[in-house]
């Protein structure tokens, strides 16, 4: 991620050794971004997780290395700032 997308969410280096599954992460989104997701989903994006901090849930989605992400609202990004940490 990139730093102003880092310092949008609060406790961002603090990780978690589990990580939630995609059922968990379905659960934690709004309404509005569930309806979104479906959107894309008929495109063939999927869900990878959703970041929470005390004001805002952000989902983010991929489809073939693209990421988009979803707000609260139910807004799209399909130009985020966002870079993924790569697992090793």
């Amino acid at each position: 991620m990139q730093a102003s997308a880092i310092s949008s969410f609060v406790g961002f280096d603090d990780r978690r050794i589990t990580q939630p599954n995609i059922n968990q992460h379905w659960h934690r989104l709004s309404t509005a971004q569930r309806f979104a997701f479906y959107t894309l989903a008929k495109l063939g994006y999927q869900l990878l997780f959703v970041r929470q901090s005390k004001n805002e849930k952000t989902a983010v989605v991929r489809q073939d290395g693209k990421l988009v992400t979803i707000d609260s609202q139910g807004d799209i990004d399909f130009n985020p700032s966002l870079v993924l940490r790569e697992n090793r």
